[in-house]
Parts: C-alpha cells; sequence; structure tokens
C-alpha cells in the first residue's frame, strides 16, 4: 500500500503593482493582436475583392443555380406545389426557391 503525504502549498498574493502591470501587459498584447488581426483581415479582404477567377467562379456558379432553378421549374410546369412537394424545404432554399 502506498501512503501519500498531504502537501500544503501556499497561496501566493499579488501586489497591487503586480496586478497593475499584469493588465498593461494583458492590454498592450491585446491591442497588438488585434492590429495584427486587423492588417491581416484587411490583407485578405482586398485580395479577395481583386481576384478576377473567384468573380468568375462566382457569376459561374450563380448562372448555374438560375439554369437549375428553370431547369426545375419547367420540368415540373411552373407548378409550385409540385416543387414543394418533390424537392425538400433546404434544398428548394439553397436552389433560391422563395416557396
Amino acid at each position: 500500500m502506498i501512503f501519500i503525504k498531504e502537501i500544503n502549498y501556499f497561496k501566493m498574493k499579488i501586489t497591487k503593482t503586480e496586478a497593475k502591470l499584469f493588465k498593461e501587459t494583458h492590454n498592450k498584447w491585446l491591442n497588438e493582436s488585434n492590429f495584427l488581426a486587423k492588417l491581416f483581415v484587411n490583407k485578405v479582404k482586398s485580395s479577395l475583392l481583386n481576384d478576377k477567377d473567384l468573380k468568375k467562379s462566382i457569376d459561374d456558379a450563380d448562372k448555374q443555380l438560375e439554369d437549375t432553378r428553370n431547369q426545375i421549374e419547367s420540368n415540373l410546369d411552373n407548378n409550385k406545389e409540385a416543387v414543394k412537394k418533390y424537392i425538400p424545404a433546404d434544398v428548394r432554399k439553397y436552389l433560391g426557391f422563395d416557396y
């Protein structure tokens, strides 16, 4: 059988100056990290806004969604009730059906 002695640790209390110093350094660190995060977001945002391939891909995807929506409606004779019956609500939502 193994006996473990209980160890009493003394609680350390920080002084007011140490607490103030901690708050100052913590706030400085937060401000620096926020600054770097903002720089990163601005860089990514500007590169995405100027990316012609991304814009073309989004336009192509929008056109394909519209073509798919039109094809479904024409196959079901523009019957909204048939669209509701055969296509689940979450799929209708992503295809852009308002009903």
